[in-house]
């Protein structure tokens, strides 16, 4: 065992630490607590016909597992299920990738989040219309865009609409002309990569010749 684990148990208090050994997470069954409850309320009380129906949905655990759970749904000892919650990754990537991407549970759960919290579904609704424009390069509608995140988007996408008016001619020609910087991104790269790769073995001067060197 780790020092710095032998230290963490010899300072916390012992409640603490029997508290968090209690919790330890949902577990395999914990996605499916809410579904077999709802089940076995609606008559369903067969352990092996809840576990050969988790089966066809993905349940990876074995049927001792649903069986205990079941045997403790009929002593009542089982908590109610919790309410799955989406951490901010998993929203920001319903967010980011395009519907069609989408797997047809995560076109369903969006909408969930958008009802439950009306900054998200603002935000959704101004990141969609802002991938649109740099897209299909429709610059022309950035100034209306950015009077419409100043005024109705939460405040950290208002501030990124304020940065792009200070610049706003950059930012409208980066959103309609089909150049890009991308080459000189790719050798400042290159560049990088070869730095790091002698940094503290070698002189500028070999630096200079590697870069001159490679393509």
């Amino acid at each position: 065992m780790d020092r710095k684990t032998v230290r963490r148990y010899r300072n916390s208090p012992l409640d603490d630490l029997i508290a968090s050994a209690r919790d330890r997470g949902p577990g395999v069954l914990g996605p499916f607590h809410s579904y077999l409850q709802h089940r076995f309320k609606s008559g369903c009380t067969s352990s092996m016909k809840l576990y050969r129906e988790r089966l066809a949905i993905g349940y990876t655990g074995g049927y001792h597992v649903v069986n205990r759970y079941v045997l403790a749904m009929r002593r009542g000892t089982t908590a109610p299920a919790r309410t799955a919650l989406s951490s901010p990754r998993t929203i920001t990537s319903w967010i980011m990738r395009r519907q069609e991407n989408l797997s047809p549970a995560d076109r369903i759960a969006p909408d969930t989040v958008r009802c439950a919290c009306p900054d998200i579904a603002t935000a959704d609704d101004l990141v969609r219309a802002f991938t649109d424009m740099l897209r299909h390069r429709r610059g022309h509608l950035l100034q209306d865009w950015i009077q419409k995140a100043e005024v109705t988007g939460p405040a950290p996408i208002g501030c990124f609409a304020d940065y792009l008016r200070r610049d706003l001619p950059a930012v409208t020609a980066g959103l309609t002309l089909p150049y890009n910087s991308g080459i000189v991104e790719g050798h400042l790269n290159r560049i990088k990569t070869i730095k790091r790769q002698m940094y503290g073995r070698a002189s500028f001067s070999l630096l200079r010749a590697r870069i001159r060197i490679q393509p």
